[in-house]
Parts: structure tokens; sequence; C-alpha cells
């Protein structure tokens, strides 16, 4: 087998009896740490799915929240117009009865 020097010296500073266990460490320590990296990548999906199902529901929420929202401005502006009308209409009235009063006092004269 050809190897750089580099590797060489990596399989060389390695636990074990002889190139060939050393080796094989290094390959077997591979192989379990390929199994832990497995499991951890799907532990760490399953912890992206949970994150995305929260944001889902907080944008959820902020979607109903800016509805409400909106709603309340809506109902708050139209308050407002009843405001300014009901205001207007007592103006009126007002000047209603300011004429009947004076129709009033014309027909006293």
């Amino acid at each position: 087998m050809r190897l750089t020097q580099e590797v060489y010296d990596y399989i060389e500073q390695q636990a074990g009896n002889g190139f060939n266990e050393k080796f094989e460490n290094i390959i077997l320590e591979a192989k379990k740490g390929e199994s832990e990296r497995k499991k951890e990548l799907a532990r760490l999906d399953k912890q992206i799915r949970k994150q995305q199902q929260k944001q889902n529901l907080v944008f959820s929420q902020l979607t109903n929240f800016d509805y409400f929202l909106n709603s309340f401005e809506a109902a708050s502006k139209s308050l407002n117009d009843l405001k300014c009308h009901l205001k207007d209409a007592g103006l009126s009235l007002q000047r209603i009865e300011e004429v009947e009063n004076n129709i009033k006092e014309i027909d006293n004269e």
C-alpha cells in the first residue's frame, strides 16, 4: 500500500501494536464515529423540525395578531367617524332648536 508521509505519520501516532493494528483502530474508530455522527444528525434534524413547527406557530400567531390589530384600527376609525357625525348631528339639532325658538318668538310678537 502506498501512502504519503503525512498519512503514514498519522497512522503511526495511533494506539496499537504494529502498522496493521494501528490502521485497523483508525478504521474502527471512524466507523464508530460515523454511527455517532448519524445519531447526532438525526437528533439535530428532529430539533430543527421542532423549531420550525414553533416558528410556524409563532408566525401564525403574528398573522392573527396583525389581523386583530387591523380590525381594531378600523373599528377605532369607525368610532371616531361616528363621534364626528354625532357631534355634527348635535350641532344640527342645536341649530334646529334655535330656528324653532326664533319662530316661537316671531309668533309671540
